[in-house]
């Protein structure tokens, strides 16, 4: 019970809340650098890859969704509306 309520919409491991995280750090590695906050969104990327990769197959859905949400944010910041470069297929290649 308390693993379905930490992965719940809501729950710490879920979509928003772990995707706000990564971003948090993201942003406060890259303070107001632009181009350090680019390398932040492609070392995520690549990090995703290499867990893909490792996993051996198509990581779960919540990674995946995780994955889109991250890459949200990223084009937020970024003042980006929409990036092919989020789409998980070609995170996963």
């Amino acid at each position: 019970k308390k693993a379905q309520e930490d992965i719940s919409e809501n729950g710490y491991y879920g979509v928003k809340q772990t995707s706000d995280r990564i971003v948090d750090f993201a942003t406060a590695l890259a303070g107001n650098d632009a181009d350090k906050l680019e390398d932040m969104r492609q070392a995520f990327i690549k990090g995703y890859k290499q867990a893909t990769k490792t996993w051996g197959k198509e990581l779960p859905q919540i990674s995946q969704d995780t994955y889109k949400a991250v890459m949200d944010k990223f084009d937020k910041l970024e003042g980006k509306t929409s990036d092919p470069s989020s789409d998980v297929t070609s995170a996963q290649a």
